[in-house]
């Protein structure tokens, strides 16, 4: 929707611009997204973003070198990663693993994880079937 940003006025004025941003569930045929494309600023973190409406999430994440998202544990979802460019570190559960293009890992729900870029620009893919919204739980 950046690219409408500069149209101003209220959201309902501009609001039927986003139907030509974002494919719906209910449109049929499938997302395609040239990866080696995508606009890169040297920013960290996802550079793409599947839109939503489907049963999956996948993003572009990148990591410039010696950046690292830190260690968590993802209770909810199985992820798939899968490494596009560059080299890094990706630990779970304390078992360390190398990354470079090409490498494909599947990480248990429940893991601890943490992913490291190490010696260059890191740039994978993140895939998870679709989370249920956040729960306020008492």
């Amino acid at each position: 929707m950046s690219d409408h940003a500069d149209l101003g006025g209220e959201a309902p004025c501009w609001a039927h611009l986003a139907d030509e941003l974002e494919p719906h569930a209910s449109q049929p045929g499938p997302v395609v997204v040239d990866v080696a494309g995508l606009a890169d600023d040297g920013a960290d973190g996802a550079i793409w973003s599947l839109p939503h409406g489907g049963e999956l999430d996948a993003n572009v994440v990148r990591l410039g070198d010696g950046n690292a998202i830190a260690d968590h544990v993802n209770g909810e979802v199985d992820v798939l990663l899968v490494v596009w460019s560059g080299a890094g570190e990706l630990v779970v559960d304390d078992h360390a693993t190398a990354l470079r293009s090409g490498i494909v890992v599947a990480v248990p729900r429940g893991s601890r994880r943490a992913v490291r870029a190490q010696g260059s620009d890191l740039t994978y893919l993140s895939i998870h079937r679709r989370r249920d919204g956040l729960m306020i739980r008492t």
